[in-house]
């Protein structure tokens, strides 16, 4: 029982010891060297992609460099608010056609007053400047991308819908 103890805790220590050696040999480092060692490392980071931003972003106001990280993006627009009035209306119409008992006269007026709606709702994007001011406004109907830069101090305002962003 003692030698397997003895046995496990060796095991431990050759795993232990060199892990505390390399956090040492980086606190060795000139500040210079941790630069560039740094560099090289987010280097390789976005090489392999793992520095890939994915969102999807509701209705609302988001603070770059806070709710989302700085950099270039491509934007698509998941769904608007037109939607949303254009499935209201379709119960409308299935609702009236119940209550009326007439056939699916209301079903289609309303289906087709829904559908139009939809076809000319958009979301807005707009980016914001420090005073709230306007620096650059895209809208887009459902599936639609745009490409834009987001910089720190900036905020993106997303109006009626939802859209996804991507970074590229």
């Amino acid at each position: 029982m003692k030698k397997t103890i003895f046995v496990v805790i060796i095991a431990l220590l050759l795993f232990v010891i060199p892990a505390f050696a390399q956090e040492n040999e980086v606190r060795n480092l000139s500040d210079t060297q941790l630069k560039d060692l740094y560099e090289i490392v987010k280097a390789e980071i976005s090489r392999r992609g793992l520095d890939a931003v994915e969102m999807t972003l509701a209705e609302g106001r988001y603070i770059i460099g806070k709710d989302i990280p700085a950099g270039s993006y491509t934007i698509t627009c998941l769904s608007t608010d037109g939607e949303d009035v254009g499935g209201v209306y379709n119960s409308l119409g299935s609702a009236y056609d119940s209550l009326t008992g007439s056939g699916d006269a209301w079903s289609n007026l309303f289906g087709a007053l829904g559908g139009l709606i939809e076809e000319v709702s958009e979301v807005r994007v707009e980016i914001l400047g420090d005073y709230g001011d306007v620096l650059k406004s895209v809208t887009l109907k459902k599936d639609a991308s745009a490409d834009i830069t987001l910089q720190e101090g900036t905020a993106l305002k997303i109006s009626e819908g939802s859209a996804k962003i991507v970074s590229r």
